[in-house]
């Protein structure tokens, strides 16, 4: 790729995004039509198994149907859900949880604690990993669960309906925050393989009522839901594709919301037809460059990580790029979950990182094996920066865009020499993103990073049922990833949407989630 000078690329942006669609363009703000709600995501999932979401996107159309114990605000406060209260022991290897009253599923059945108990049960009999799978990986059964040496899991009691008793073999301090949602598992097995299809089976807002697999799904108002009426009477989500496709489809007050893509950004934030129209909120995500050591012999060398580091202008691409809504995070959990001072920021500083080059004896980039830095296409104009950078430095990187699914599949196998990897969080702790992205025995590992330190940091912290004495530990815990940098952050930018005026500020939350209720 020919080399970019960082200044001269990052002012060059401005008439590269969308000018067909975008330039002088007067969106008109889609109305919901007879209480209809249309929702374009620029992808639907091929599956959606609440017992079995490993996704965002999904997870955003799920939220709709299902529920979990716990709930989160839009500020990122735990508030009760399908759970009214938890106390754990003094270790944190035993909980008690009040299962709500007067609840039912969409089956018509009621929730009780034992439904609870078939849903962690459901959520780890089939194979591969899942949100439950890490929510439930320090239950006591689990292990024998996942090898199917039994279909129930030991550590789990229902007391009696409303009481539910969970026995953990290591502290598990965040038990109770994950999401996990709950299921009418007994009416979903009636129904055969693939129920979810045809059916839902939560206790959420909205019910399905059609489902169109990568096209378009249909879901409508649930009369009986636990907190009373909802805005809409249906709720459309509709395949849109990437770029500006979603945009377009506003635009033609074709759907009342959608989320705009990264490369699209900047086409959308300058152009004053979008003002009434655009929503943003601060995601709680980590996003980073993954680096494959196995497959990259550099990446094995801290000066090389560091060096590839230092030739990122974080404060740049916020301000420039991403046109101020974004942050710049300094280390791996986002700010608002952990105001870690012990943290170093990072800095921009190409001397510095050609001086580590040549220690690592990489002088000027020679010498390491060419790699490629894959990406889905809606973040190749970002990615061109970096890689930009990385060549002026005469590290030999190379971008690869892949299709979304295709990136999903090979990322998760780590069959990429470096990529883009994101996390959202799927509860307000930096538990999420220590424990389930750096523990050493955490599936979701990116790069298969392993610190004996670090994991039993991450042991003691789960054992400390006080938040502000747990905190304390995770800022070491951290402190220990971003010293060893196994993956380099980037820049996170917000979640920005265009909205019609049927929808309230807060429709988006921090953890990609939509307020249907």
């Amino acid at each position: 790729m020919p080399a970019v000078q960082r200044r001269q690329f990052l002012g060059a942006f401005g008439g590269l995004v969308g000018a067909a669609v975008l330039s002088g363009a007067l969106p008109r703000p889609g109305l919901a039509a007879g209480g209809a709600l249309r929702i374009g995501l620029k992808s639907l999932p091929a599956a959606l198994n609440p017992l079995t979401v490993s996704d965002l996107v999904a997870r955003q159309i799920l939220g709709s149907m299902y529920e979990s114990l716990t709930s989160v605000d839009t500020r990122g406060r735990i508030l009760p859900g399908l759970a009214t209260a938890w106390e754990a022991s003094e270790d944190a290897r035993r909980w008690r949880l009040t299962i709500r009253d007067g609840v039912t599923f969409h089956t018509g059945r009621p929730l009780t604690a034992t439904a609870v108990k078939r849903s962690f049960e459901a959520a780890l009999a089939g194979d591969g990993a899942n949100f439950a799978v890490l929510a439930l990986s320090k239950v006591r059964g689990f292990r024998e669960l996942r090898a199917r040496a039994t279909a129930e899991l030991s550590g789990v009691t229902a007391i009696d309906d409303r009481t539910l008793e969970v026995v953990c073999d290591e502290p598990n301090a965040v038990f109770p925050f994950a999401r996990i949602h709950i299921v009418d598992v007994d009416a979903a097995e009636r129904a055969g393989s693939d129920w979810f299809r045809t059916m839902s089976a939560g206790t959420g807002p909205y019910r399905l009522t059609r489902s169109t697999d990568g096209i378009r799904i249909d879901v409508e108002a649930n009369t009986g839901w636990r907190g009373g009426a909802v805005p809409f009477e249906r709720v459309s989500f509709l395949a849109t594709g990437i770029g500006n496709d979603g945009i377009t489809l506003f635009n033609d007050s074709q759907v009342d919301f959608t989320f705009v893509d990264t490369d699209a950004l900047r086409g959308v934030m300058d152009d004053p037809g979008f003002k009434r129209s655009l929503t943003n909120v601060q995601r709680m995500q980590m996003r980073v460059v993954a680096l494959d050591q196995r497959r990259v012999k550099a990446f094995a060398d801290l000066r090389v990580r560091r060096a590839m580091s230092l030739l990122i202008d974080r404060d740049a691409m916020a301000e420039r790029f991403f046109r101020g809504v974004a942050a710049v995070h300094n280390g791996v959990v986002p700010p608002a979950l952990l105001s870690n001072e012990r943290l170093e920021p990072l800095a921009y500083d190409p001397a510095l990182a050609a001086r580590l080059l040549e220690e690592a004896g990489y002088p000027g980039g020679r010498g390491i094996d060419p790699f490629t830095v894959a990406v889905i296409p809606e973040y190749r104009r970002e990615f061109v920066y970096y890689v930009s950078q990385w060549n002026n430095a005469g590290i030999p990187a190379k971008l690869a865009i892949a299709p979304r699914q295709e990136f999903i599949a090979r990322s998760r196998r780590r069959d990429y020499d470096s990529f883009l990897f994101g996390w959202t969080a799927t509860y307000p702790d930096p538990m999420n993103f220590l424990d389930e992205l750096f523990s050493s025995r955490s599936r979701f590992n990116p790069v298969g990073w392993s610190n004996a330190e670090f994991d039993g940091l991450v042991e003691r912290a789960m054992a400390i049922a006080d938040p502000d004495l747990r905190a304390e530990v995770y800022k070491d815990a951290e402190s220990l990833v971003m010293t060893e940098m196994p993956v380099i952050p980037l820049v996170v930018p917000d979640y920005v949407a265009l909205r019609g005026n049927v929808l309230s500020e807060n429709f988006i939350t921090p953890f990609g989630g939509l307020n249907f209720g």
